[in-house]
């Protein structure tokens, strides 16, 4: 049998990362458009699991693009662009 060439194993490679750089656009994306969202609730939106959310969360986080604030007993994630405007509390 004949062996696949090595580039093709670098473009799976490249395929994970291009996954994972759309699923932290897209969270950017739902967190500029409706601010102050739940994990829960985008995971609810999205389909995906909670730990999946909450993962490109923390990332994004790391890299300084959301910001997490404590509202009432939960958190709440909002954009770093939007974060300079404070949540309602009723």
């Amino acid at each position: 049998m004949e062996e696949f060439p090595p580039y093709l194993e670098e473009e799976e490679e490249g395929e994970e990362d291009w996954a994972s750089k759309i699923k932290h656009e897209v969270i950017e994306f739902i967190l500029r458009r409706y601010s102050l969202l739940s994990a829960p609730d985008m995971a609810r939106v999205l389909g995906w699991k909670v730990r999946e959310v909450n993962r490109v969360l923390r990332n994004l986080e790391n890299f300084g693009r959301v910001k997490r604030t404590k509202l009432g007993r939960t958190y709440v994630w909002t954009h770093i662009e939007e974060h300079r405007l404070n949540p309602m509390y009723y």
